[in-house]
């Protein structure tokens, strides 16, 4: 278990995993099951590994970004996690984020509407941003 519980702080020393990255990566490495299931429990116990904030972290940092729900909930099934909680003002906030800081063209409506469109969000979500957008209420 020293070997692997090594090699793990050695992966988190370089950036943050999720649980289910973390035992992929042990288990890629060679390490057996109940050796893995040690080490992840160890590493919590320690708090090293903590889920629920990285989640939130990539929900901030992704609404910052403004991208949409969609993006966020691929980007992290990805990494082995289901959930995001994603709220409705939390993606308004990305939305309005994103246009803000990356739409460039005139301001009519079907354009911007098509902007957001095809980067995710909801079709709610977009209502409400471009008539935000749109009355500068930003």
């Amino acid at each position: 278990m020293k070997e692997a519980v090594s090699y793990a702080l050695k992966l988190l020393s370089r950036r943050d995993y999720f649980e289910a990255e973390l035992r992929q990566k042990l288990l890629m490495k060679g390490f057996d099951d109940s050796t893995v299931e040690q080490t992840v429990n160890y590493l919590k116990e320690q708090s090293l590994l903590n889920d629920e904030k990285l989640i939130e972290r990539y929900r901030e940092k992704a609404v910052q970004k403004g991208k949409s729900s969609a993006y966020i909930r691929s980007k992290l099934y990805r990494k082995g996690v289901s959930d995001i909680g994603l709220s409705f003002e939390e993606e308004l906030e990305s939305a309005l984020n994103l246009l803000k800081n990356k739409y460039r063209k005139g301001k009519n409506y079907p354009d911007v509407v098509k902007f957001l469109k095809n980067r995710g969000f909801s079709y709610s979500v977009i209502q409400e941003a471009v008539n935000k957008f749109l009355n500068g209420e930003e």
